[in-house]
């Protein structure tokens, strides 16, 4: 810390940094190391490429139920996302206006307010700002209710989530919008699913200046067509959906656990430790 000159890394000075000192093991130990830091790396890289062949298959899925949604070969019948909104006053709608939800109005406890956080993290159960009930009822357009599909409008188009069976009552916020599906005619994590697809995701950036994408509108996304299929073959999509999403999730798991190997091993390499 001596060798800093203000709070920055821009300023420490060269004496410094030849001054560091590091643990030097010998050469047969440095072997040793990089072969323990490359395979815990190796075993890193593996579970991760596990979670790209599992979304792989997803989209392999896709396709040989569907077909490809531009061509539509199996004719499927083709909607715009307004078309299979229920039929509820505000079942799509974006988060209120910045200035309705101001830090002043954040409570301890009450009802949740739920934003990019949680869609990132595709885990509701994130995070802990909360509004009274007044500021609650008044913003009742905003309301999530189970089944809602909450698609990120700023900067990470493609990060989407459906709310669960078990959930804080609560509001978006302005960088979220949502869609009520009507779940007569389609199921939300298909319609989370179409929403991620390439064929949307087309759609989009041919809607968006530049093709950027920075920043999706309500108006946009009603207007998105999306195949519609019967709730029958939906329903037998999600089923196997399921079953890859359960070994997908034990790979996420292992990622996590490889992950804190790896650092502690990288750690213990810094610190002179792994010999």
């Amino acid at each position: 810390e001596n060798g800093f000159k203000g709070a920055g890394l821009k300023h420490i000075s060269k004496d410094f940094i030849e001054n560091i000192e590091i643990p030097l093991p010998d050469l047969q130990t440095q072997q040793k190391i990089a072969n323990i830091l490359d395979k815990a790396d190796e075993l890193r890289q593996y579970n991760q490429q596990l979670i790209e062949k599992y979304d792989a298959l997803t989209q392999s899925l896709f396709l040989d139920m569907f077909g490809d949604s531009v061509k539509n070969e199996k004719g499927w019948k083709i909607v715009q996302v307004e078309n299979i909104a229920s039929p509820e006053k505000h079942s799509i709608k974006a988060g209120p206006f910045g200035s309705s939800l101001k830090k002043e109005y954040y409570v301890e406890k009450g009802y949740k307010i739920y934003g990019q956080e949680q869609v990132i993290k595709d885990d509701m159960t994130y995070g802990n700002y909360y509004i009274d009930e007044n500021k609650y009822k008044e913003l009742e357009s905003c309301i999530v209710n189970e089944g809602d599909v909450l698609v990120s409008l700023v900067g990470t188009y493609g990060k989407i989530s459906v709310i669960p069976k078990e959930f804080e009552p609560g509001i978006i916020n302005p960088r979220l919008m949502k869609i009520s599906p009507n779940k007569d005619i389609i199921r939300p994590d298909f319609l989370k699913f179409l929403l991620q697809s390439s064929h949307v995701e087309k759609q989009l950036k041919s809607h968006s200046r530049g093709g950027t994408m920075d920043i999706i509108n309500v108006g946009i996304i009603r207007k998105i067509f999306i195949p519609l299929p019967s709730i029958t073959i939906q329903n037998q999509f999600a089923e196997q959906i399921k079953i890859i999403e359960a070994q997908k999730q034990q790979a996420k798991e292992a990622l996590a656990k490889s992950e804190l190997v790896f650092q502690g091993l990288l750690q213990q390499a810094f610190n002179g430790e792994l010999n």
